[in-house]
């Protein structure tokens, strides 16, 4: 069963990464990706994507990259002005965003895995700081709302480890968007935040929910509360050495 839910996690993380940029890992033999179940008509159907993606202009460059284990089983780059010919972006260096997401999302997925915690738990369980939030019932769009003057009323319920992995905790971010939860977010300066994963939860905790959890999806600071939720379940830090560096607060 283990070997079946890593497969799965290893198969979700290469759809997430084909869908943007990345920078393939070098020095791996290559296998037959039908040798492992992928389906080559299906993965031409990526190559063909990607490969219209830079026709069309909506990217310079992009990269798909499948492995498994220690084998490469798949790897198509292109480069805009090329033709979309092979090995143009085979140097090239790409800005990634986002890839601590996916990458914390595996950590506790290998957590669920061994029993340590179920995905419907609620996460003050774990953060108790949690307990105490409340949802603004008025987070509406407008450009002159008074964050001040929301209305908070109590979850529903409470947010779950599954709310977290897949954005539906109520959370938010500041740096897009205009409702007054956001702007909340904004000025707290969550994005700019250099304290610990724990003191980071604390200070999301004293901001109200845009949602009631479980109800919409928001992209959101949801993994940087899976961060410090994975902290506590398997005493070790996640705190990186330096920022941007797979920090789980990076963009």
């Amino acid at each position: 069963m283990k070997t079946k839910i890593r497969a799965v996690i290893l198969l979700a993380l290469w759809v997430w990464l084909s869908a943007g940029p990345v920078l393939a890992a070098e020095g791996l033999p290559t296998a037959r990706p039908e040798e492992v179940g992928l389906s080559l008509e299906r993965l031409g159907r990526i190559t063909e994507m990607l490969r219209k993606n830079i026709a069309a202009a909506r990217s310079p460059r992009r990269a798909a990259d499948r492995t498994q284990g220690q084998d490469r089983l798949f790897r198509k780059p292109w480069s805009l002005g090329s033709a979309g010919q092979d090995g143009d972006a085979q140097d090239a260096l790409f800005r990634i965003y986002s890839m601590s997401k996916p990458i914390t999302t595996v950590a506790a997925m290998m957590l669920f895995e061994d029993g340590a915690f179920t995905l419907g738990d609620p996460v003050d369980k774990y953060l108790p700081a949690l307990a105490r939030m409340q949802v603004a019932a008025d987070d509406k769009p407008d450009t002159d709302a008074d964050p001040s003057k929301l209305t908070l009323v109590p979850v529903i319920q409470p947010i779950s480890i599954q709310d977290l992995m897949r954005h539906t905790a109520g959370l938010t971010y500041g740096f897009f968007g205009n409702t007054p939860v956001k702007k909340l977010y904004a000025e707290a300066k969550l994005g700019a935040f250099t304290g610990t994963n724990a003191e980071f939860v604390e200070r999301i905790a004293t901001l109200p929910l845009s949602y009631q959890p479980g109800t919409t999806w928001d992209y959101s600071h949801s993994t940087d509360v899976l961060g410090r939720l994975i902290e506590v379940i398997s005493g070790k830090s996640l705190t990186p050495s330096r920022r941007n560096a797979f920090s789980i607060r990076s963009a």
